[in-house]
């Protein structure tokens, strides 16, 4: 359906007292079940799986499940991209040049990590630059659905979008500071990974002030969406029933799945944040598909807008027919069957630290440029967009009362063109002066990385018992240097994370600190302990014991780095212990 069509579809829609119809991506059947209830189909999976499976192994398939696709769900970027002739003409050297940057810059830090024999795994501290974006990208992408339902209301088009914009942005904050584990993940990330010490400047309580007044900041702006909501009921502008519906259960989930609550513990004992996180982030992957799959559709019946071959002969089945309709659904399966063959690709792990440098290098370039080509390919504003996705102008039909046609904005006149060269200059700031921030950081920490104080410690018990005095005593000092570093970083993530994990790891972290302070290290240099000093360590380690007591009372796992499989009996014999040292 072209503009002059969808105009005259209007006309004759008010002619006859009818007024505008709901927009849909592919059918109020599909969308109902691809993008609006999505969230709760993809919650009610999960729930299913926890009970069959158990926490554990349950968070580990949808983990999995999530990574593999959401690089699956990057395919259908690059097939749109490459695909429609008419978007890649306009921004070509955007397409080109973009890749460029970033798989260089990853092949040289994989070349220098596998060089020097660190691991390969170290070259996730890019992924930090992808945990900032990833974000942003997810709100605009809900966003644009709610554009695209909100299509047919003739509400000035700058009230209407920034209403949209800051209800989803303001809930969105709120729920993600509310969780109480994504930014705390962040700041770890970066600390560890980068050497950015931003965690030890951040506290809690304002952690909490932010959540609480983004908190009524949303529960205000949505009193002000209801308003403007009953006004366009008012004005007899179109109120989009599945705008609203999105949004509600959008949100719905994602505070129930993100934020601790008695909810979701009780629907699946052992939830966490990051189980939350990864099934909403599949129910993103179901909906970037379903609408990409239209678009293209969309495009394969324009022969001036796409490539011959391949992409229109994948995308133009004609379902006129029952077998038409047939040999639609088996090309659409196949889509979904090609995008996570790719994302099960570049996700797979291998024993080769040279396949694993292609698939890491290949993963991170493919995330960033999909989110750097999201950025401007799919504003619905558009003319390309709203005509590939079947969708009339924006308040097409006030205009047409008035006589007046507004076209909508297409890219061919709104974008800035630009040569290779400046293209290249641009990217390289873009791109290049982030990563190389990262980079600086995450080399100081690769110089002093190590498996943390708990290998030195044993470590040095080993070679003691060996009789290889002089090397345990080096390793217990490197333990105790670790343990010095470490301790500030473990309190404040306990602080902003109070979970049981970070607790108990902060509990031993106190105790073993401790007995390096007041009894090791003294007898390393020469000295007896004193009364003083053996009194030092009992408060210490009476502190120890109350911080592993309230762990173990939160009743969730008490595993962390260095002691994976810790149980609550293990913990209890710890306490026990410590109990008697102090008596």
């Amino acid at each position: 359906m072209n503009e002059s069509t969808a105009i005259e579809t209007t006309a004759r829609s008010l002619a006859i007292g009818q007024g505008p119809q709901q927009n849909w991506v592919l059918s109020p059947l599909q969308d109902g079940i691809f993008i609006i209830a999505a969230p709760l189909i993809v919650l009610a999976v999960a729930v299913l799986v926890f009970a069959r499976y158990g926490a554990a192994e349950a968070t580990a398939l949808i983990i999995v499940a999530h990574i593999v696709m959401t690089v699956a769900h990057h395919l259908p970027t690059f097939i749109r991209v490459y695909g429609d002739v008419d978007l890649f003409r306009r921004f070509k050297w955007s397409f080109v040049m973009g890749p460029v940057i970033p798989m260089a810059f990853s092949i040289g830090v994989l070349v220098y990590l596998n060089a020097h024999d660190y691991a390969v795994e170290n070259f996730l501290y890019l992924y930090i630059l992808l945990a900032l974006w990833d974000p942003w990208h997810f709100l605009r992408q809900h966003y644009g659905f709610m554009r695209i339902y909100d299509r047919p209301n003739v509400a000035p088009r700058g009230v209407a979008s920034k209403m949209d914009l800051w209800l989803c942005a303001l809930w969105f904050v709120h729920i993600m500071l509310s969780s109480g584990a994504w930014l705390p993940g962040l700041l770890q990330d970066m600390y560890v990974n980068a050497h950015v010490e931003a965690a030890l400047s951040v506290s809690a309580r304002a952690i909490n002030a932010l959540a609480i007044l983004s908190g009524a900041a949303a529960c205000m702006m949505t009193i002000a969406y209801g308003i403007y909501i009953a006004w366009c009921w008012r004005q007899g502008y179109f109120v989009s029933i599945a705008k609203l519906t999105l949004l509600v259960v959008t949100f719905g989930v994602m505070y129930l799945t993100y934020t601790p609550n008695a909810w979701i513990q009780a629907l699946a004992p052992g939830w966490s944040f990051k189980v939350g996180f990864a099934a909403v982030g599949i129910v993103h992957m179901t909906q970037y598909l379903a609408i990409v799959w239209r678009y293209n559709r969309s495009l394969a019946a324009n022969p001036e807008r796409t490539r011959s071959g391949l992409f229109r002969f994948w995308h133009g089945a004609k379902p006129k027919t029952r077998a038409g309709h047939a040999i639609a659904w088996l090309f659409a399966g196949l889509y979904v069957a090609v995008c996570l063959a790719y994302g099960d690709i570049v996700t797979t792990q291998h024993e080769g630290r040279w396949v694993m440098s292609v698939l890491l290098a290949v993963g991170f370039t493919s995330t960033l440029m999909h989110y750097y080509f999201d950025g401007f390919i799919w504003k619905v504003r558009h003319r390309q967009n709203s005509e590939a996705l079947i969708m009339a102008p924006t308040g097409q039909a006030s205009n047409q009362i008035s006589g007046q046609v507004k076209e909508s904005t297409s890219w061919w006149n709104t974008a800035v063109r630009m040569t290779a060269a400046r293209m290249f200059v641009r990217q390289l700031v873009y791109f290049g002066v982030p990563m190389t921030l990262l980079t600086v950081g995450a080399m100081a920490a690769w110089r002093v990385q190590d498996g943390g104080y708990v290998e030195h410690m044993y470590r040095a018990q080993a070679l003691a018992q060996q009789g290889e005095q002089s090397a345990a005593e080096d390793e217990a000092r490197t333990a105790y240097a670790a343990m010095n570093k470490q301790l500030p970083f473990s309190a404040k993530m306990a602080e902003l994370e109070p979970t049981a994990a970070r607790e108990a790891e902060l509990a031993f972290l106190i105790y073993n600190q401790s007995l390096y302070q007041h009894i090791v290290m003294p007898q390393l240099a020469g000295q007896s302990a004193n009364v003083r000093t053996i009194a030092a360590h009992r408060d210490r380690i009476r502190q120890a014991i109350e911080v592993l007591s309230s762990a173990m009372a939160r009743g969730t796992s008490l595993a962390h780095a260095g002691r994976e499989r810790m149980t609550e009996e293990d913990a209890q014999r710890v306490i026990e212990s410590w109990e008697r040292s102090v008596r």
